[in-house]
């Protein structure tokens, strides 16, 4: 997105933008200065009816939103950016492809020069082509595939270097210290941000916050060693990801323990989803591929709390992981709600 203001128009929309962010306990950063400039200056006003919708709904616009309406409203620039790097990749093939037919059909002709070499050394008449002559043509020849070889090396050697610094720029644009590179799920800082954030307001929204943890995951990895355990967090995570839709906030919260922040729901509501994860986590099997052995011992224990008015963070995070470790006591792959 382009901004045009000059700066005292620019200013003006800052001091407009401001106490709207501290009134709703917005935290101050660039994408949100971003996100509420645009908002005050009205020139994206599909924008402001959801953030407007947002505020209403939770007293604040949660970190997920934020990033949610950044990436759908005003990140064309970047967009065009990654088209451009997929243009250039296309480019760069199409060039290769080029470099490659014309060196093919290049190795042809001096193929058919060689069979018409020794076509002429084999000739027995009179009239047939000095040596001389041969030996020129071959030469002539063999230079000329030998640069078109070279040149398309050099080409190869090129896109190479190219590709590289097109998978560098993929990778640093993908880089987020936020995120748990094994699970793709967001990270515990964003948990607390978040949460911190969404208790920060004059009035908290509703919520409710799921604990997690794999059973007996230990032994499982002493057992199956640590790569399948790794495979287990990665499902995980996937299935996380797959019923826990924005502004729900699933998190990998450290070793084999995950938590789930759900603004607006009830405990119940809670409840039904950690049921639903719980019964898809019993159901994985992982097939060994060495023994053929089927792994079907994979459950996780679950506690449920929703926010009582008035708690800080610590409490709230403090009830939910003492429902947790109700769970585990009551056998574990079960759901217990706190009181």
């Amino acid at each position: 997105m382009k901004f045009a203001e000059s700066s005292n128009q620019a200013a003006e929309l800052l001091r407009q933008a401001v106490p709207i962010m501290v009134r709703h306990n917005i935290p101050p950063n660039p994408l949100n200065y971003a996100l509420w400039y645009t908002y005050v200056s009205k020139r994206l006003p599909e924008l402001n009816s959801e953030l407007d919708k947002t505020l209403n709904a939770y007293g604040t616009c949660p970190m997920m939103v934020s990033e949610q309406l950044f990436r759908d409203h005003m990140l064309r620039d970047e967009l065009e950016s990654a088209q451009d790097m997929q243009a250039n990749l296309i480019a760069l093939m199409n060039d290769l492809n080029h470099q490659a037919g014309e060196t093919a059909r290049r190795t042809s002709d001096y193929s058919e020069v060689l069979q018409d070499s020794l076509e002429a050394l084999s000739d027995t008449d009179a009239d047939r082509l000095p040596l001389e002559s041969i030996i020129q043509n071959l030469a002539a020849n063999t230079e000329a595939i030998s640069t078109e070889t070279r040149l398309f090396q050099q080409r190869i050697d090129e896109a190479r270097a190219e590709i590289n610094a097109l998978k560098a720029e993929l990778t640093r644009t993908r880089q987020d210290a936020r995120v748990d590179p094994l699970t793709g799920l967001f990270n515990r800082r964003v948990f607390d941000a978040e949460l911190e954030q969404l208790l920060g307001t004059a009035e908290p929204p509703r919520l409710t916050s799921l604990m997690i943890d794999i059973d007996h995951f230990k032994a499982f990895n002493d057992r199956y060693g640590h790569l399948m355990g790794d495979k287990v967090l990665q499902y995980v995570g996937k299935l996380l990801k797959e019923h826990a839709k924005e502004p729900v906030l699933p998190v990998r919260f450290g070793g084999e323990e995950f938590a789930i922040l759900m603004p607006g729901a009830t405990l119940d509501e809670g409840a039904e989803l950690a049921e639903t994860l719980r019964e898809k986590i019993q159901a994985i099997r992982i097939k060994l591929k060495k023994s053929g052995e089927v792994i079907s011992s994979i459950t996780a224990s679950f506690g449920v709390t929703d926010y009582s008015p008035g708690e800080g963070v610590d409490d709230f995070i403090g009830r939910a992981d003492a429902a947790l470790y109700q769970a585990k006591s009551r056998g574990r792959n079960c759901v217990h709600l706190s009181d």
